[in-house]
Formats: structure tokens, sequence, C-alpha cells
């Protein structure tokens, strides 16, 4: 009974504080792959906002160059089909040829090709979006400052105080950093 009686007094002394420490030890440890899991999923978190930035960015280039179409004075395209039957008929090509005329076939096809005009309005509208997007959006500045130095050279009127504008941002930016 005795010896009963100090196994119970060891196994007190000692079994308390080992079930304590495996009880810690299991804590820190579950504690520790929560976080690790954690971590994953911030990293995996973090990837997708990058891609979706990208994906953003991509859709606003893309709309940006729409626009640019418009503040360049061109909508669309249409294609004559009369007038590329008309320079691919035989005899017109053999007039050409009689009257040693340009025989640049894709000069000859551009022919055919007529773009559709923008209003002025429009036209004017456009550019100052092109600025305004370039002041709102990082990935744009500089290729709004670009379209406008292009389209300074028939709209200098509408362009020159956006260029200023946006250059004077673009340096503010690039000392910011």
């Amino acid at each position: 009974m005795e010896t009963i009686r100090i196994a119970s007094l060891i196994i007190k002394q000692i079994g308390i504080p080992i079930t304590t420490v495996i009880a810690i030890i299991s804590t820190a440890l579950a504690i520790w792959l929560s976080l690790k899991k954690y971590r994953l999923k911030v990293l995996s978190e973090i990837r997708l906002t990058k891609a979706a930035e990208i994906e953003a960015d991509i859709q606003l280039l893309k709309a940006f160059s729409k626009l640019m179409n418009i503040a360049h004075a061109r909508l669309n395209y249409q294609v004559s089909e009369k007038a590329v039957e008309m320079l691919l008929q035989k005899e017109t090509i053999l007039s050409l040829i009689a009257t040693k005329g340009n025989l640049d076939l894709s000069h000859l096809l551009s022919q055919a090709v007529i773009p559709i005009p923008v209003g002025a309005a429009s036209q004017d509208a456009a550019i100052v979006a092109v600025a305004t997007l370039g002041k709102r959006h990082n990935v744009l500045l500089e290729a709004a400052i670009q379209a406008l130095e292009t389209l300074s050279g028939f709209k200098s009127e509408i362009t020159d105080k956006h260029i200023i504008e946006l250059k004077q941002l673009l340096h503010t930016r690039n000392t910011s950093y």
C-alpha cells in the first residue's frame, strides 16, 4: 500500500508538469501550423491581387487605345467591296500596265479603305479624356503625355495645357518616389 501511495505521489509530482509541457507543445505546434497556413493564404491573396491589377491595367490600356482613335479623329474604317472588285478586275490591271501606272497592289487596295471621321466635339472630348485618364492612373501617365504630344500637331490649343499639367505631375511623382 505504501508503494502505491509513493507511486501516486511521484506521478502527481512528475505527471502534472509532463502533461502541462505536452499541452503547451501541442498548442504551440497547432499555432505554428495555423500561422503557416495563414501565411500561405496571404501570399495567395497577394498573387491574386497582383493578377487582378494587371488584368485591370490591360483593360484600361485597351480602352485608352480605343479612345486614342477618337482623339485622332478616326472611329472606324470601312472597306468598299465595289472598289476592291473594280481594282482587281482584269481590265483595270491591264489598263494600269498599259499606262505604266503604279502597280503597287497594296497601295491600290488601300484606296478602297475609307476612314470614318469623328466630329470635332468628340475629338476634343476624347483628347481631354486622355489627359484625365493620365492624371488618374499612373500606368497611363507617360502614354497620355506621348499621345497628347503627338496630337498637339493639329490640336495644340487643347493639348498644350494638358501636356504641361501631366509633365508636372510626372515630375512630382518621380521626385516623390
